[in-house]
C-alpha cells in the first residue's frame, strides 16, 4: 500500500536530518567571500506538520474522511559566490536548489515561512526553473541574488537582484516594504533579494541618503469563474514590469543625541508611502516606533488590494545581564478589516495587508539556558477578536558550523463556522490558522 502524503513527509525529514546529522568535515568550498572572490554555502532540511481542524479550507484525506493533517518537507542547497575583487567592486551570487514535499497540497492556508501572496514582489523576472514535479514532490532551481556594488568616496551603488532591508522594529515593520518578514516565519537567516539599483550617499559619520529604484510587476489579473455554480475556472493574464509593482523611493537617516531616526517616502508597491522611525534608548529600555501613510492608487489591477491606510508599531524592550530578553511591541494595522474577515484574509494571502485585525501585540521572551542552548517564546494577540498565536522555539548549536531548531505554531481563537470553502465563515483571525510543528537542521560550509 502507498503510504500517505503525511507519512512521507516524515519520512523524508527523517531521512534528511539522518544524512545531515552524519558526522563530516567543516570547510569553506574555496577561497574567502570576504576577500577577493569565495565561494561557501549551506544545506537546511525541514521538516514540518500542521494538524488540522474539521473543515472545508482544507479537503478530505485520502480515504475521504476529514484531513486531519498536512506535511512539509524540503532540502534547500544555498550556494553563495561573492568577493571584493578590486577596491571599489564587490558582488554576491546566491543560487539555491529546492527539494520539496507537500502531503495533500491543499492545506488551505499556507505554512509560515513561505512568503505569502508578496513573494516574489519586485522582482522583473522569476529567476526560477521548476525542474521537476512528481505527485507531492517538487524540484526547482532559482537565483536569490545577483548584484554588483561600485563603490567611491562620495557614494555606493548596488544593482541587480539584492536583499534590502529598512526599519528596526523587532515584529512588525511598517518601513521594510521590500520582502519584509513576517513574524510567523521561523526562519530568518536569508532575505529574499529584489530588482533593485541602491545608491546610498553618507552625509558624515551618522547621516546618510538611500535612493532605491525596484523594478515590480503588477499581480498576475486573474477572476476565479463560477459557472455553472461550483465549477472553478481561474482566468490568468500576465503582467509585465509596471508602474504599479515598482518603486523609488527616497530614505534618510541621522543619529542625535544617541537616538536613530529615519524619514522615508515616495512610490512602492500599489501606491506612495511617507514613513519615519526612530531606535533609542531611555534609561535600562530600548524604545522603537515606526509608521507611515500608504496612499493606494486607483484602478481595479487586483481582486483584493490595499486601501489607503496608516500603520504603527510602537515597541519596549530591555536584555538583562543574565541574556534573558524582553520584547514587546503594538501594532495598528490600519489595513485590517476585523470586521469583514473574508476580506482582510484573503488581502493578507495576497500580501496587502500585515494582519486581518487592526490592533495587535507581541510580546517576546528568549533566554540562553545553556551555551550552546537557546529558549524562545513568542506571543501575538488580535485585541480585534481576542484570537492568539503562541510560539515556543529551542535552538541548539550542534557544532560550529551546525545548529538544530525546533518549535511550533498554536492558534487558540474561535474556528470558521460556514458551510464551505468558498463561504468559509471567519470567527477570528489567528482562530483560522492550523497548528504547526517544526524541525530544521542548518549546516553551513
Amino acid at each position: 500500500m502507498r503510504p500517505t502524503g503525511f507519512a512521507e513527509t516524515c519520512l523524508l525529514g527523517g531521512l534528511l536530518g539522518a544524512t545531515l546529522l552524519w558526522p563530516a568535515p567543516a570547510r569553506a568550498l574555496w577561497g574567502d567571500t570576504q576577500g577577493p572572490v569565495g565561494l561557501e554555502g549551506s544545506v537546511r532540511a525541514t521538516t514540518a506538520a500542521a494538524v488540522l481542524y474539521d473543515h472545508p479550507l482544507f479537503g478530505q484525506g485520502a480515504d475521504g474522511g476529514a484531513n486531519r493533517a498536512d506535511g512539509l518537507g524540503q532540502l534547500l542547497l544555498r550556494l553563495v559566490c561573492a568577493g571584493r575583487p578590486l577596491d571599489w567592486l564587490a558582488f554576491e551570487v546566491h543560487g539555491l536548489q529546492e527539494v520539496g514535499l507537500q502531503s495533500g497540497g491543499q492545506s488551505g492556508l499556507g505554512f509560515p515561512g513561505a512568503g505569502g501572496g508578496a513573494a516574489g514582489r519586485y522582482r522583473a523576472w522569476d529567476g526560477r526553473w521548476a525542474w521537476g514535479e512528481e505527485g507531492d514532490v517538487t524540484a526547482a532551481l532559482s537565483l536569490d541574488r545577483l548584484a554588483v556594488r561600485l563603490s567611491t568616496a562620495y557614494f555606493d551603488l548596488t544593482l541587480g537582484r539584492q536583499a534590502i532591508s529598512f526599519g528596526k522594529t523587532y515584529f512588525w515593520n511598517p518601513l521594510d516594504v521590500f520582502q519584509g518578514f513576517d513574524p510567523r516565519q521561523f526562519d530568518r537567516d536569508y532575505k529574499p533579494g529584489v530588482d533593485a539599483a541602491r545608491l546610498d550617499v553618507p552625509l558624515g559619520d551618522t547621516a546618510g541618503l538611500t535612493l532605491v529604484g525596484a523594478f515590480g510587476r503588477s499581480p498576475s489579473r486573474d477572476a476565479i469563474l463560477l459557472d455553472p455554480p461550483g465549477a472553478r475556472t481561474r482566468v490568468v493574464e500576465e503582467v509585465g514590469v509596471d508602474w504599479y509593482g515598482s518603486a523609488v523611493l527616497l530614505r534618510a537617516y541621522a543619529t542625535f543625541w544617541d537616538w536613530d531616526f529615519t524619514l522615508q517616502g515616495g512610490k512602492v508597491y500599489g501606491g506612495y508611502q511617507v514613513a519615519g522611525g526612530l531606535a533609542g534608548e531611555l534609561g535600562p529600555l530600548e524604545v522603537r516606533a515606526e509608521g507611515g501613510y500608504h496612499f493606494a492608487l486607483d484602478g481595479p489591477v487586483e481582486l483584493f488590494p490595499a486601501p489607503s491606510h496608516g500603520s504603527a508599531v510602537a515597541g519596549l524592550g530591555h536584555t538583562f545581564d543574565c541574556s534573558l530578553s524582553l520584547q514587546l511591541e503594538y501594532l495598528y494595522n490600519g489595513a485590517g478589516a476585523p470586521g469583514e474577515l473574508l476580506t482582510a484574509l484573503l488581502r493578507v494571502a495576497d500580501g496587502n495587508a500585515l494582519h486581518l485585525g487592526t490592533h495587535l501585540l507581541g510580546l517576546s521572551v528568549s533566554y540562553e539556558l545553556t551555551g550552546l542552548v537557546k529558549g524562545s517564546l513568542a506571543f501575538l494577540v488580535s485585541a480585534s477578536d481576542g484570537s492568539s498565536l503562541l510560539q515556543p522555539g529551542l535552538s541548539a548549536s550542534v557544532s560550529d558550523e551546525a545548529e538544530l531548531v525546533a518549535g511550533a505554531l498554536i492558534a487558540f481563537g474561535a474556528r470558521p463556522t460556514g458551510p464551505s470553502a468558498l463561504q468559509p465563515g471567519l470567527q477570528s483571525e489567528f482562530g483560522t490558522y492550523p497548528n504547526f510543528y517544526y524541525l530544521e537542521f542548518k549546516y553551513y560550509f
